[in-house]
C-alpha cells in the first residue's frame, strides 16, 4: 500500500453539482473516501482516497494496491473545489466515485482566461500575470502554441505586442507588489497551485474571490 502524505503541488477542477449544497457527509458517503482534517485556520478539507487502481505512475510490480492519495476539497453550496496531487485522480473521482452520489456528474465551471489575460495588460490590477500558455491560430500548424515565463508578463513589451495572436488557455497568477506564483488556471476550470504554506490556500481562496467578482466564472463560485 502506498499513500502520498506530502501535499506540496495540487492540480484539480473547479466543478458544481445539481445539489443545492454538497455536504460533507455526501463526500463521505462516496466509494474510497473518507475525511482525515480540515486544514487550520480554513475551509478546506483534507480527505483521503483509496483506489484499488495506481492513478499516479506507480510500478504496480514493486509496490502493490491498494493506493492512497490525498483530496483537499473547499466547498461551498453546489460548488467545489476538488484538488489532488495530480488531475488524472481528481478526473477519475468525478467519473467513477462520485456518481455514486452525485448523478449527474458535476460540471466544470468554466474560467475566463483569455479576457483575464488581455484585460489585465489593459488594466492592472493587484494580480500580475506570471504564466501565459496560448494558441495562435493566425500561424495554423507552423507555430501552434507558445508559452510565457516571468515576474510580470503584462510589464514586457513583446508579450503586449504580440497578444493580438493569442488565444491563452492556461494563465498564472502572482500579487503584483511582489512573491511567487500563487496559482495556474485553466479555461476548463483547471486549477494547480504549490501548498509552499498553510497560507496558500487562503490566497488561492482570495484569488478565486477575484475572479467571481470581476465575471470570469462561468458561475459564483466559492461563496462567503
Amino acid at each position: 500500500m502506498m499513500y502520498y502524505e506530502e501535499l506540496h503541488n495540487l492540480n484539480g477542477l473547479l466543478v458544481e453539482s445539481r445539489f443545492e449544497s454538497i455536504g460533507r457527509k455526501q463526500v463521505e458517503d462516496c466509494p474510497g473516501i473518507s475525511f482525515k482534517e480540515e486544514l487550520p485556520d480554513s475551509r478546506w478539507e483534507e480527505y483521503v482516497f483509496t483506489s484499488p487502481d495506481a492513478l499516479h505512475q506507480e510500478d504496480t510490480r514493486l509496490t502493490p494496491g491498494p493506493f492512497k492519495y490525498p483530496l483537499v476539497l473547499r466547498r461551498s453550496g453546489a460548488r467545489m473545489l476538488i484538488m489532488s496531487i495530480s488531475r488524472k485522480i481528481v478526473e477519475h473521482i468525478l467519473s467513477n466515485n462520485f456518481l455514486s452520489i452525485f448523478s449527474p456528474r458535476p460540471h466544470f465551471i468554466t474560467i475566463g482566461v483569455d479576457r483575464l489575460v488581455k484585460t489585465t495588460i489593459q488594466q492592472p490590477t493587484e494580480y500580475a500575470l506570471s504564466f501565459v500558455h496560448a494558441r495562435l491560430p493566425a500561424f495554423g500548424a507552423s507555430l501552434r502554441s507558445v508559452s510565457f515565463y516571468g515576474d510580470d508578463l503584462g510589464d514586457a513589451s513583446i508579450f503586449r505586442e504580440n497578444i493580438k495572436y493569442m488565444t491563452c488557455f492556461v494563465c498564472g497568477l502572482r500579487k503584483a507588489s511582489g512573491g511567487t506564483e500563487i496559482v495556474r488556471l485553466g479555461t476548463d476550470g483547471f486549477i494547480s497551485f504549490y501548498m509552499t504554506s498553510p497560507a496558500r490556500v487562503l490566497e488561492v481562496e482570495e484569488v478565486l474571490s477575484f475572479l467571481r467578482e470581476k465575471g470570469y466564472l462561468s458561475t459564483h463560485i466559492l461563496d462567503k
